[in-house]
């Protein structure tokens, strides 16, 4: 009888302390969102509607579109649009090129329109395209 008493109290911490974690993470992925955004997977580190929506005008603007190209102007959140998905992916990358390249004091800060110039695809390509082959 002993023997079993000493098995069930390990079983029963391993129990409760798998349900903290499982609550910790759920709470905390929920807290992280901003009160004025739903769904906002990238750019996280955003502190308020009017920086968020600064950087939506820098993306609108970089790429020549209107907020319905990314989005579902009747539900912002929706992910429904692939180029929203694709923003995400280009975001992420900017970020991290900020980071490993542009960390430095004074540094000039890329942006979508470094590459994009107004056109939903980048046009930063010498006039003819690249040369092919080995030359």
């Amino acid at each position: 009888m002993v023997k079993r008493s000493l098995l069930v109290f390990p079983a029963l911490v391993a129990i409760g302390l798998g349900s903290l974690l499982i609550h910790n993470t759920v709470y905390a992925k929920q807290e992280a969102q901003p009160k004025f955004a739903k769904n906002l997977q990238v750019l996280t580190f955003v502190k308020s509607k009017a920086e968020l929506k600064g950087w939506m005008r820098m993306i609108k603007t970089s790429l020549g579109v209107d907020c319905d190209y990314c989005h579902n102007t009747n539900n912002f959140a929706s992910d429904q649009k692939p180029p929203k998905r694709v923003a995400r992916v280009m975001i992420k990358m900017l970020l991290q090129i900020r980071k490993d390249y542009f960390a430095f004091p004074n540094a000039p800060q890329p942006t979508c329109y470094t590459c994009h110039q107004g056109h939903k695809k980048p046009t930063n390509e010498p006039e003819g395209g690249f040369p092919k082959g080995n030359d």
